[in-house]
């Protein structure tokens, strides 16, 4: 785990990068449209927060960039509790900077891990929730299943994994073994579940607004089947939710994972 270090450009809070092209070297257009950024990134955040993300919970996003998404969740979750892995560490600066300053940065205490390969180990604890959020929509289907392979390595019972992939507008699936960014590949919902599936891992799709039409998987241990329906129809913020919580006395939020 690296030490936080933040950019030190000058002024990137007020940089918005109206101009940039997508996958260019402005922090914001690095990891997709700029004048989506903030639609993008909060809908991440509306969705964790849905499937049933407390203040106490730990989360792994899976290739954060810039924290587009990672912001929202930085600020709401309690320090040290918010973990990024991306292979750019400039993107990861330039977003701590942006977002947070150095103060506040320090005070939240995000972890982050320079890596393309998926080694979520190296954190050395498990996850109640993980985001790879349009991940698979640039993978071929190796780097898929290896995400899927590692992601179950750091995942109990109860850990909920979100991800979006493209669908396949043809019927036919990506093929390719390289890498395409900032263009995009499509996969079948089949060929996903499938891949889920040789991964070792149970996968669900659902349907969630996106301003691109992306598709949303939530993939859980084989057998860990949460009512994916049920968390999206506000469950959390139910008072049947309540009451139940009141009677298993867990009224006070806690984490399946914190001595995972």
């Amino acid at each position: 785990m690296t030490k936080l270090v933040l950019s030190e450009k000058q002024g990137l809070h007020e940089q918005f990068g109206e101009d940039a092209e997508i996958g260019g070297d402005h922090y914001r257009a690095w990891v997709g449209p700029p004048n989506y950024y903030d639609l993008i990134g909060v809908t991440q955040f509306n969705l964790l927060t849905l499937m049933g993300m407390r203040e106490t919970n730990t989360l792994l996003d899976i290739g954060c960039g810039s924290l587009r998404g990672g912001r929202f969740a930085i600020m709401y979750l309690r320090p040290g509790k918010y973990f990024g892995i991306d292979p750019e560490d400039w993107a990861v600066q330039d977003g701590l900077q942006s977002h947070f300053g150095e103060e506040f940065a320090n005070r939240k205490r995000p972890t982050f891990i320079k890596n393309s390969d998926f080694e979520f180990t190296r954190f050395e604890r498990k996850f109640d929730f993980l985001m790879a959020h349009s991940i698979f929509t640039h993978a071929p289907t190796w780097q898929i299943k290896l995400c899927f392979e590692e992601a179950a390595k750091v995942m109990v019972p109860q850990s909920i994994f979100l991800a979006t992939f493209f669908e396949s507008l043809d019927g036919t699936d990506y093929t390719g073994n390289d890498w395409l960014y900032p263009d995009i590949v499509r996969y079948r919902k089949e060929t996903i579940s499938a891949i889920a599936d040789e991964a070792g891992v149970e996968c669900q799709h659902f349907d969630w607004p996106h301003p691109f039409n992306q598709k949303w998987i939530a993939v859980t241990q084989k057998g860990s089947r949460p009512d994916i329906a049920k968390l999206l129809g506000g469950w959390i913020y139910s008072y049947e939710a309540t009451l139940e919580r009141r009677a298993t006395n867990t009224t006070w939020p806690t984490s399946a994972t914190d001595k995972a």
